[in-house]
């Protein structure tokens, strides 16, 4: 008997077909969940861990960095790690160089930590909402190049004594 005749067989056929088609759909659906998680994961990823080694800390008030090039920044400092800070400055409009050194003095207390090697990771202007000012802040990231065991030791007892905590 022929099976495309066969109501028995036509319907063994359809049922194969739609256990494959949702096996199918499944597995497809399932892959695409997976591309999802993995897309959601290294976002996740990236805002977390934000690119960062180690911990930055949240500086107190009066402590400043100065990075030394052909137009020197001086700024309050945001935050810091034993691999870099980051700093806010008020724009002069002047393009600095990408690589310099980097002093970091404490008010009332005078230069903390000088000649230190570092390299411009970012530099972008800082938007207030309400600033009535005329003057654009920008914030810049700074990145550590060749500490000596010295300056190591001076940058974690600066972090210790004079950080806010985690930020």
């Amino acid at each position: 008997m022929n099976d495309t005749l066969n109501p028995v067989a036509v319907w063994n056929q359809r049922t194969r077909n739609r256990k494959r088609g949702a096996r199918w759909m499944s597995d497809r659906r399932f892959q695409s969940e997976r591309r999802r998680d993995k897309r959601l994961k290294a976002r996740d990823r990236r805002e977390l861990s934000d690119r960062r080694r180690s911990r930055r800390y949240q500086a107190k008030e009066g402590t400043f960095a100065v990075f030394v090039t052909r137009k020197d920044k001086l700024g309050q400092i945001k935050d810091i790690s034993m691999r870099g800070l980051s700093f806010r400055y008020v724009n002069d409009d002047r393009i600095a160089a990408a690589a310099g050194e980097l002093k970091i003095i404490i008010a009332g207390y005078g230069l903390f930590l000088d000649k230190v090697s570092a390299e411009t990771i970012s530099d972008f202007e800082v938007i207030n909402g309400f600033s009535v000012s005329p003057l654009k802040m920008r914030q810049t990231g700074i990145k550590f190049v060749d500490l000596s065991p010295e300056q190591k030791f001076q940058l974690g007892r600066f972090i210790r004594n004079h950080t806010l905590g985690e930020s």
